[in-house]
C-alpha cells in the first residue's frame, strides 16, 4: 500500500511539473525573442533618434551565410527607438551597423536597439564600429553626487549647478583618495600685471576665467 501511495505521489508530481511547463509555454508563445538587425536608415522624420533595420531573420546576406538560399528582398522594419532616448537623428555612420534588437515584453511592435556589435564571425565584411548609439550621463544636483569610492571608479556623471552656476562633467578617480574630478574647460588668465621688483606695473591684477570650449 505504501508503495502504491509513493507511485501516486510521483505521478502527481510529474503531472504538476508538466502543467506548469505548459503554462509557461502558453505565456511565451507568440512572443518575439531578442535578435539582431542591420541599420539601413537613420533619417528619422520625427527627430527621435529612431532607425530602421533589417532583422537577421529577413536578411538574405545573413541567411545565405548560414547556409539558407534566399532570393527575396530584405524587409525593413518600421522606425525603432534607441535604448537611450535621443532628440535628433542618429549619426550617418550607424548605417550598415549590426545592432541588438530587444522587444519590450516580447512585443514585436515595441522594439529598441542597442550599440553596434563587432561580428566578424557572422559577416565576412564586418568592420570595427566607429559609431554607437547616444550615451546619456546621469545628472546630479551639486552637493548630491553619489559617494566617490572604489566601487564607483571610472563612473561619469553631470554635476548641475556647480561652481559659477555651471554644469560640470565629473569622473570618479583616485586622487590620493577617491574624488569626483571635474573636467576643466576654463582657462585662468591675468588681464593686467602687478608691480614687479623694479616697480613696473600695468594696473590692478584682475583674475579672469575664460571658456575654452
Amino acid at each position: 500500500m505504501a508503495k502504491t501511495t509513493s507511485n501516486i505521489d510521483q505521478l502527481a508530481g510529474i503531472l504538476l511539473r508538466s502543467f506548469r511547463g505548459a503554462q509557461q509555454a502558453a505565456s511565451t508563445s507568440g512572443q518575439m525573442q531578442n535578435t539582431f538587425g542591420t541599420i539601413v536608415d537613420v533619417a528619422d522624420p520625427k527627430n527621435e533618434g529612431r532607425v530602421r533595420v533589417i532583422l537577421d531573420q529577413t536578411n538574405p546576406e545573413y541567411l545565405k551565410g548560414k547556409g539558407f538560399e534566399q532570393s527575396g528582398k530584405p524587409t525593413e522594419t518600421d522606425w525603432i527607438y534607441p535604448g537611450v532616448p535621443l532628440k535628433g537623428k542618429q549619426p550617418p555612420g550607424l548605417k550598415g551597423a549590426r545592432v541588438p534588437i530587444t522587444p519590450r515584453d516580447g512585443d514585436p511592435n515595441r522594439l529598441n536597439f542597442g550599440d553596434p556589435v563587432y561580428d566578424p564571425g557572422e559577416f565576412s565584411q564586418a568592420k570595427q564600429p566607429q559609431n554607437s548609439a547616444m550615451t546619456r550621463l546621469p545628472c546630479y544636483p551639486s552637493g548630491q553626487l553619489p559617494e566617490a569610492s572604489a566601487d564607483n571608479i571610472g563612473c561619469m556623471l553631470i554635476e548641475t549647478g556647480g561652481p559659477q552656476g555651471f554644469d560640470w562633467l565629473c569622473v570618479c578617480l583616485n586622487r590620493g583618495g577617491f574624488k569626483w574630478v571635474r573636467h576643466i574647460d576654463l582657462k585662468h588668465t591675468h588681464d593686467s600685471q602687478a608691480s614687479d621688483s623694479r616697480g613696473d606695473s600695468e594696473g590692478k591684477v584682475n583674475d579672469d576665467v575664460k571658456a575654452t570650449t
